[in-house]
């Protein structure tokens, strides 16, 4: 399953390095996705890691989706400056109910004019 995180890793940053990078679910390919009640309870574990400055790097927080069978941890990496942007960069693994290996993937998302984070 290493091959599938590396795949997984890749696919990942080839998406957030297209153009149309905010409309795209990172979390999303062929054999792996989140259904939309998974990223829900994904957005509201990482939410504190966007609107609170104070909380310490390396913090993880857990999720889980009755609904699914699918679990993860969210774990705040870090914080930086990207364009004169504030940004965050997010390590998730994700177990999926129907895959034996956890996922990993790390996401960088940054606060544009409007108040909003997009995907880096």
């Amino acid at each position: 399953m290493i091959l599938a995180r590396i795949f997984a890793a890749v696919i990942v940053t080839a998406l957030l390095l297209s153009p149309a990078a905010a409309q795209v679910n990172p979390f999303s390919r062929d054999g792996f996705s989140l259904s939309n009640s998974d990223i829900a309870k994904l957005e509201e574990a990482t939410r504190p890691f966007y609107e609170d400055a104070t909380v310490p790097l390396g913090t993880a927080r857990a999720w889980n989706n009755p609904e699914s069978g699918n679990q993860g941890t969210a774990k705040l990496v870090e914080r930086f400056e990207y364009k004169k942007l504030p940004c965050r960069r997010i390590q998730h693994d994700i177990k999926l109910k129907k895959m034996a290996d956890p996922f990993h993937f790390v996401i960088d998302r940054c606060q544009v004019a409007d108040g909003s984070w997009k995907f880096l």
